[in-house]
Parts: C-alpha cells; sequence; structure tokens
C-alpha cells in the first residue's frame, strides 16, 4: 500500500480560514465592478423607459481563486512509497510506540504565500506557533522510518496548509489583497494531538483523497 504521514487540522481551523480566503476581494476590482454596473444600470432606464423589456440573468462573476476543498485541506510529512502490509504495520507500531514521547505542539494559522517556489500554482496559509516543536515531530517520523530501514521522502513537509489554486481569472492585485487579508489572519489555535498515517484513495473531488490507516497520539501538550 502507498502510505504517507500527515497533520489533519481541525474542522473549525479550516472553516475558517475557507471564509476568510472566500471574502477576499480586490477594492479596485470592486470600484470598478461597481462603476460598470453603474453605467449599465443608467443606460438601461433611458433606453427601455418607452417599452419594458426582459433581460437574461446575469451570471455572477467566477471566483478568483479556485478554493480547495476542506476535506483535502492537510499537511503531509512524509511519504513511505509503496510498503507492504507487513512493513506498514511495524511502521505503525514503532511509531505508536515512539510518537507518545513528541510534546503535542499548539499551532495557529498565520500569514500566507502564493506561487511560491517557481511553478507552483497555489496559495497557502502558513502554520505558525509551536514550530520547534512541529519539526520534531516530523524528524521523528523520518527518524523511524529510517531505523526500519524504509524509503522516506521529506520532501513534501512544508509548515503551510494549501486553500487554493490560482485560475485564468486570478489578478496580481487580488493575490496582494489576499496575501494582506492571511498577514493578518487571526484564527482558532489548535493542540496538533496526533499524526495520521494515511492511503491515498479516489473517492471524489468533495471527499477526502485519502483514507485514515491509523491516527498516532502525540504526547503532553507543550508547556506554555
Amino acid at each position: 500500500m502507498h502510505l504517507f504521514a500527515a497533520l489533519v487540522p481541525p474542522p473549525v481551523v479550516l472553516d475558517h480560514v475557507s471564509q476568510v480566503v472566500a471574502a477576499v476581494r480586490p477594492e479596485r476590482e470592486s470600484a470598478a465592478d461597481a462603476g460598470q454596473t453603474g453605467r449599465h444600470a443608467a443606460g438601461s432606464g433611458r433606453r427601455f423607459g418607452r417599452r419594458r423589456q426582459e433581460l437574461p440573468p446575469v451570471e455572477p462573476p467566477k471566483p478568483m481563486l479556485d478554493l480547495v476543498p476542506q476535506a483535502r485541506m492537510h499537511v503531509p510529512i512524509a511519504k513511505f512509497g509503496n510498503l507492504a502490509l507487513v512493513d506498514a504495520n511495524r511502521l505503525t507500531d514503532a511509531m505508536v510506540e515512539q510518537a507518545s514521547d513528541w510534546a503535542a505542539p499548539r499551532l495557529h494559522l498565520q500569514g500566507g504565500l502564493a506561487l511560491e517556489p517557481e511553478g507552483d500554482d497555489s496559495v497557502w496559509a502558513r502554520l505558525a506557533g509551536d514550530l520547534a516543536e512541529l519539526n520534531a515531530v516530523v524528524r521523528g517520523v523520518s527518524r523511524i522510518a529510517q531505523g526500519l530501514h524504509l524509503f522516506v521522502d521529506r520532501r513534501v513537509f512544508r509548515p503551510e496548509v494549501r486553500v487554493g489554486t490560482i485560475n485564468d481569472r486570478t489578478t496580481e492585485p487580488y493575490l496582494e489583497d489576499l496575501l494582506a487579508t492571511l498577514d493578518h489572519l487571526e484564527g482558532p489555535a489548535w493542540w496538533q494531538s496526533s499524526i495520521a498515517l494515511l492511503i491515498p484513495a479516489d473517492l471524489g473531488p468533495d471527499h477526502p483523497p485519502h483514507k485514515v490507516h491509523r491516527e498516532i497520539p502525540l504526547g503532553p501538550p507543550v508547556a506554555h
């Protein structure tokens, strides 16, 4: 089976950041739209004053960002490749045994970035909080896999949550406004009390792209 480890933030956290991102609309575009609408409306009044005419419904503009469904918002830590069931169970047992020694970090979302590194087409919200403890968890996951002589790809980890991907309507002013909003994001904080071992699965666009193989509890929360 193809197995990977990931952090899955609580639904309330993902719901909050999704709502914040969805509400962003550049002031420059809004003003232009308002002026354009006003001109059209005035013209319509003069044109159709003598004869009432039904206009076709106007479709709302498409969004400037394709939002990532919340079911697909998680933070990959490491990939382990295609494992035999016996190796997947060895890895799971070792992680259950050792993860209780890793402190559960207190995290929140603060700040963002877009189109980084070069070639990336996404907007990300940054993880903030107990990042030293989070990095200790990431290193621990890799250390266990390497100790069992299993393949591990650590390059997938980045301390960010993907919130959307650009499309053909995305503009530079919109991204500037979105990143400014994310810089002032004050989302709910949470204790990341577990990591998940996941198996990729194709269940449809609105479903998680994985099945849970095992939830691995972490140790006591970081003392503050």
